[in-house]
């Protein structure tokens, strides 16, 4: 274990002050979440919730010309409790010239709006962007956004132990998360890769938070760039020593080189992505079961719809790569994503039970597939 995610503990509750000074704001507790001093690898982010010892005005987070920030809204009347989220620079595998924070405010603006374009409701599951700043001034500030707090605690902590009832009525609610996103609104321009804000306060296209370069054309570039990107980290362990032993790395560069997508169904179709659509990142009422935010729009990125399928879904059963970790379905949950067959009913591990659920849910809201697309199917075992 490292205390790698500690060493700079206090600088980050430095430059909270003087967020807070800057602001007006009086607050009466600093709480970090999901935090814990040592660890195995850095955080993506470090979180923390700010209570205030009085509420911040409607108006104390305007700019010094008096408009709110792009993507940002003023917090209801008495609002006392917030969210501030920072941006680690040392997270693993991620861009170092993508504006992570712009990403992600642009990316939950939208998600807001195709949400509540699918179910009136629906885009309260995103919180509220406050204000943001994703170039500090300040010598080792580190980029941030401060939005709403919402209740509830993350569903992995609390779906296991529910009843196949209680689980189905959440699937049933988590299904309604992708078929929201696919109905997210693209401003003019937008390509594949990650999301920005223009000066003024447009969202555009721009470099992708979990692959170095972007935006592109196309989405084989995107696939053809992640690759290389993966290809870079291998540069980085001594173990590996980025494939250079007995020729393998100029055969792994060729065979990027040759790299296409063949008869990709709707290949020029664009979507927004959330990219870690996972349980942890989706938080629940324990009273109510009901769904309460989606939350971690780190690693968004618009890119085609079976992208989510590729880098999400892991706990839910709707990765084609599989699980984290061993594979209780020996690949026969991939396969059945990938055919769209889920009528073996003598497949060990629950795992394949929340799958199926999850598949016939997004079957009865018309949301694409991995087997309804064409070209995915050669990830099938013959």
């Amino acid at each position: 274990m490292s205390d790698i995610n500690h060493r700079n503990y206090h600088n980050r509750l430095e430059q909270i002050q003087r967020i807070t000074k800057q602001y007006n704001l009086q607050f009466s507790t600093i709480s970090p979440v999901a935090y814990q001093e040592f660890g195995p690898c850095p955080y993506n982010n470090f979180i923390y919730k700010l209570e205030l010892s009085e509420p911040a005005s409607s108006f104390s987070f305007y700019t010094s010309n008096g408009t709110p920030s792009p993507c940002t809204t003023s917090p209801p009347a008495g609002t006392s409790t917030y969210i501030l989220r920072m941006s680690n620079p040392l997270a693993m595998g991620i861009n170092p010239h993508a504006l992570r924070i712009e990403n992600e405010v642009a990316a939950m603006s939208l998600a807001r709006q195709g949400l509540e374009s699918y179910r009136p409701g629906l885009g309260s599951l995103i919180p509220k962007i406050y204000t943001l700043c994703s170039k500090p001034s300040h010598p080792d500030d580190l980029p941030w956004v401060l939005m709403e707090y919402k209740s509830g605690v993350p569903l992995d902590e609390f779906f296991p132990s529910q009843s196949d009832t209680i689980k189905e009525s959440i699937i049933e609610q988590v299904a309604d998360i992708p078929s929201g996103l696919r109905n997210c609104p693209l401003p003019p321009g937008i390509t594949y890769g990650g999301l920005g804000l223009s000066t003024d306060g447009s969202i555009i296209s721009a470099e992708m938070t979990t692959t170095n370069g972007g935006p592109w054309p196309t989405y084989e570039m995107l696939l053809k760039a992640r690759l290389q990107h993966e290809l870079h980290d291998a540069d980085t362990s001594p173990v590996i020593n980025g494939w250079r032993d007995n020729g393998v790395r100029e055969r792994l560069e060729s065979l990027i080189n040759r790299f296409t997508v063949p008869n990709l169904s709707d290949s020029d179709t664009r979507v927004l992505i959330h990219g870690d659509l996972t349980m942890n990142n989706i938080l629940i009422d324990p009273s109510t079961c009901k769904l309460t935010a989606l939350i971690d729009f780190d690693f968004a990125c618009i890119a085609h719809p079976a992208h989510e399928f590729l880098v999400s879904l892991q706990d839910l059963g709707g990765n084609v790569m599989g699980p984290y970790g061993e594979d209780p379905t020996e690949g026969k949950l991939s396969q059945a994503l990938l055919s769209g067959d889920f009528s073996d009913d003598d497949v060990p591990g629950h795992l394949w039970w929340v799958g199926k659920t999850l598949n016939a849910c997004l079957v009865k809201r018309g949301v694409l597939r991995p087997s309804d697309v064409d070209g995915m199917k050669v990830l099938q075992d013959e």
